[in-house]
């Protein structure tokens, strides 16, 4: 479900935007950028996203755990904070 940002450069998809990688394609300065750009734009609207699916996916089963307090409540809520973070994700250290 998670989907991983792509992007076309001479006709060829490609998911790696480090600099160096780019730079290896041939790609100039401002294509580098431009991708940068798009990729944080893209990981920017993740954000809400994210707040959304915790707000209807997630919050009702924190609830559920925080009443019945059963491990397999928690294990649940547990389960879909890491499902919805993997669907949309918001950070990367590339």
């Amino acid at each position: 479900m998670n989907e991983k940002f792509t992007y076309l450069f001479n006709g060829v998809s490609h998911t790696d935007v480090s600099r160096e990688y780019m730079n290896n394609l041939g790609m100039s300065t401002e294509q580098v950028n431009s991708v940068l750009a798009q990729r944080d734009f893209e990981l920017s609207q993740n954000i809400e996203k994210r707040k959304a699916a915790y707000r209807e996916e997630s919050d009702p089963l924190y609830m559920e755990w925080q009443y019945d307090q059963a491990p397999e409540s928690e294990q649940h809520w547990r389960d879909k904070v890491v499902e919805i973070k993997q669907r949309y994700p918001v950070a990367t250290d590339e």
